[in-house]
């Protein structure tokens, strides 16, 4: 299909046909038996939890580059220089105005 090509509009009874089929399918999924349903899915645990506090310690990465306050010698040596002339000549890209 071309994209300056469009599908014929939906007439009222069709659309109503096919939002009945799709309510149709939700009542069924919702009669149906619970043994189809994923295995993967969280069921109550075989014994009594005994844990009353959680400690979740989320720590993905190291810290920011600002936060370290590393000592970088090259920026003593660049420092004041244009960078155009420090990297050299770069390659253009699709943003370059």
């Amino acid at each position: 299909m071309h994209c300056n090509q469009f599908n014929t509009p939906l007439s009222r009874r069709s659309m109503l046909q096919s939002c009945a089929m799709g309510f149709g399918g939700l009542a069924f999924s919702a009669l149906s038996n619970d043994s189809l349903a994923s295995p993967l899915a969280p069921r109550r645990p075989h014994f009594s939890p005994r844990a009353k506090n959680v400690i979740f310690l989320y720590m993905d990465g190291g810290p920011s580059h600002v936060d370290i306050f590393d000592y970088k010698p090259a920026l003593e040596k660049y420092n004041g220089k244009d960078p155009r002339e420090v990297i050299g000549k770069l390659a253009p890209t699709q943003f370059d105005n």
